[in-house]
């Protein structure tokens, strides 16, 4: 089967959409289908998603033309979009020539699709409109995807220590808020050893802030840029401390306690529903050091708020949710 996915994704935008179309490439190549990737932030999408997909570039975001002129010249049997600016209008014209699955993180626009996938905490508490025939739906955590090496660790059971000895902070892969010098200054006092990860779209200047901010709390901070071993200090960690994106998804599959923070609008549902669940320790944007030390706190003091912290996430998230898209959509052109 050959499948085109649209996606975007960088410093500028973010890194989100990337890694979860990226993970969905995995498992298509893992499966034996062919994946072209057409973008417009082709560096970046080169850098996240795996070998063997071949990479279009575009000239813009919005604009479905450039796009529906090369599907008019290409061999494809469904594309899939995970895009905010692929809008109904944009769905209608790529939907007239090949199947389409959408992704969509909310109720924006109106869907005009074969499949609709929207793998959130509150994706069963929107009303969505749809255009045309009504598309299957994969909706909740059950359909987030995530990448293949979350799923793996997810089926393993998390290690415990009823003293916290690891933590992580995750603040995204361009670290829009600029929030980890800040969240690294929260464990000075804390007897923890922290991961303090720098994202690939983050700047030298970032890097370095990241550095002096190590330098000056007495926690045994590591700064990592982009490691390799990501997944393994995460789930090796004791606490987390993330943005309200796709890496929570990923820290509640692995059953790692969570103090999440929203830092762009599009966070704020996501930041709402783990509140709503009890999921994590959620603080508010715009909220500093002390917020932060106090929520770190009070997982290092009280081990039965983490226990019930790692319980939750893990049954709430449980990391397959790659295999299930993948199957909706090369199950769907034999069904249309």
């Amino acid at each position: 089967m050959d499948v085109v996915l649209r996606a975007d994704g960088g410093a500028q935008i973010g890194y989100g959409h990337l890694f979860r179309s990226g993970a969905l490439a995995a498992e298509l190549r893992r499966q034996g289908h062919t994946v072209t990737l057409t973008t417009t932030t082709p560096e970046p999408a080169t850098a996240v998603f795996p070998e063997g997909v071949t990479t279009v570039e575009l000239p813009s975001r919005a604009d479905p033309d450039p796009f529906v002129e090369w599907l008019d010249t290409a061999t494809l049997d469904l594309v899939f979009t995970d895009a905010y600016p692929v809008d109904t209008a944009y769905q209608q014209a790529v939907r007239q020539r090949v199947p389409l699955a959408v992704l969509q993180d909310d109720a924006r626009h109106a869907i005009c699709a074969d499949l609709f996938i929207n793998g959130n905490l509150y994706a069963t508490d929107l009303t969505y409109e749809f255009v045309g025939d009504p598309p299957e739906t994969c909706l909740g955590t059950d359909y987030v995807l995530l990448r293949r090496e979350i799923r793996e660790q997810a089926a393993e059971e998390p290690p415990w220590r009823t003293q916290p000895e690891r933590a992580i902070v995750m603040m995204g892969g361009s670290d829009v808020g600029g929030l980890t010098p800040t969240v690294v200054r929260a464990f000075d006092g804390l007897d923890l050893s922290v991961d303090a990860v720098v994202g690939p779209g983050c700047s030298e200047r970032q890097r370095q802030a990241v550095r002096t901010a190590a330098a000056e709390t007495d926690a045994d901070v590591r700064v990592a840029w982009d490691p390799d071993d990501l997944v393994e200090r995460m789930l090796a960690a004791d606490i987390a401390v993330s943005t309200a994106s796709t890496t929570t998804y990923e820290l509640l599959a692995l059953g790692t306690p969570l103090v999440s923070i929203p830092v762009v609008d599009n966070q704020k549902p996501i930041a709402t529903a783990l509140r709503q669940r009890d999921a994590a320790t959620v603080l508010q944007g715009g909220d500093g050091e002390d917020a932060f030390r106090s929520a770190i706190t009070a997982y290092v003091r009280e081990t039965e708020l983490r226990r019930r912290r790692r319980r939750t996430g893990r049954e709430l998230v449980d990391g397959a949710g790659a295999d299930r898209v993948t199957a909706a959509i090369t199950a769907l052109p034999d069904r249309l």
